[in-house]
């Protein structure tokens, strides 16, 4: 997800650039690097390459290019792909979240894009697509702002086990002072009214207090296990203000995610005396059922933070630690996605997310890749 122009290597490097490579080719060398480092067989990550391939079709064939148009909004050069690894239970799930280009290169085209994928999910086993055809028409328009989301998905796979899916959608489509109402609507189509009430009153409050609803996001999963998440991006303010949005999630561990916070951004309390003002982000997860939010990702930004590559390396293996999490896969993914590259920063760690679970049971940790294949976006 976008990241604001805070980065610890200098965006001009564009250390991953490859125009001459597609999007597809770029992708998949990124992705085999990834499971080679958490030590994933070739034959499953051959099988699963097959998946990716299909869902970055056709826009996976467009040569890189100097610059992507138009610029998408996950990454901050416009390059329209992240790639994350989480750590759940000791196991690790490998994921790429993705904006679908389109031919015409326009954001309507790529809304469009985004909305036949979706389309074609539907097929995939244990997939399923109706609950987004429940909300769709809230979060597309016919004329779809520049350097916005527009309709994005993400793939996420576990060795041994299907891929699983998700579409993002972005809530302030008809406009920033409409974002509440078109969330209070689609949890009301969804089911998720009760669930939603005790965050959508506050949401005016929590505006003013500088956390904006951002995305929503669906599992296209069928059951009633199947999430609904809601990301809020944080804009500065201090340090202890972060845990706000994620203290309204039961089964989020506030004295853990201190912690956390202390780890990522630094023993001494934070950046700017105090200040966080790399936006970061709280996701809240929605299940049938419940009352309120269930669980509460953060997502810690690194650039703007950590001073290098290394240090924000340090920091998420130190936390891993803490948790019980073995850091050493996590280090050798990064060995082999900067093999070749001279030698420096890459900016390549965007965020640490941090999700508490259960008392005593390690936290699940994300490490967020970006690849600068641009000098800069696109104006």
């Amino acid at each position: 997800m976008t990241a604001p122009q805070l980065r610890y290597a200098p965006a001009a490097l564009a250390p991953f650039q490859a125009p001459d490579k597609s999007f597809g080719q770029f992708l998949e060398e990124q992705w085999t690097a990834v499971c080679r480092g958490l030590g994933t067989g070739e034959p499953e990550t051959a099988r699963v390459l097959r998946d990716l391939r299909d869902v970055l079709s056709p826009w996976g064939a467009q040569p890189i290019g100097t610059r992507c148009t138009p610029p998408s909004f996950v990454s901050s050069d416009g390059f329209p792909a992240e790639l994350s690894v989480s750590w759940k239970a000791g196991r690790p799930e490998v994921r790429i979240l993705f904006e679908s280009l389109s031919a015409d290169r326009t954001p309507l085209g790529c809304q469009e894009a985004g909305r036949q994928l979706t389309r074609r999910l539907a097929d995939r086993p244990g997939t399923s697509i109706a609950r987004y055809l429940d909300v769709e028409d809230l979060f597309v328009t016919p004329d779809p702002d520049r350097n916005r989301p527009t309709v994005w998905h993400s793939l996420a796979w576990q060795p041994g086990e299907r891929p699983h899916y998700k579409v993002y959608l972005n809530p302030q489509a008809h406009g920033l002072d409409r974002t509440h109402e078109v969330m209070a609507e689609a949890m009301h189509r969804l089911g998720l009214a009760a669930a939603w009430e005790p965050v959508g009153r506050r949401c005016d409050e929590l505006a003013r207090r500088g956390h904006e609803v951002e995305f929503f996001a669906l599992d296209l999963d069928g059951g009633s296990a199947s999430r609904v998440k809601v990301y809020f991006r944080h804009l500065p303010m201090p340090m202890d203000e972060l845990d706000t949005v994620a203290a309204l999630a039961h089964r989020h561990d506030s004295v853990r995610a201190a912690r956390a916070r202390a780890v990522i951004y630094g023993r001494d309390g934070g950046i700017d005396g105090g200040i966080v003002d790399n936006e970061p982000m709280t996701c809240l997860a929605f299940r049938e059922g419940a009352v309120g939010p269930e669980e509460a990702n953060v997502y810690l930004r690194l650039p703007g933070n950590a001073r290098s590559d290394a240090e924000a390396a340090a920091r998420v293996a130190e936390l891993m630690r803490i948790e019980g999490v073995d850091p050493r896969p996590h280090a050798e993914v990064l060995s082999r996605l900067t093999a070749g590259l001279p030698e420096g920063d890459t900016g390549v760690q965007e965020l640490c997310s941090y999700r508490t679970i259960a008392p005593g049971v390690p936290a699940h940790i994300g490490l967020y890749l970006r690849f600068n294949a641009y000098t800069q976006a696109e104006g």
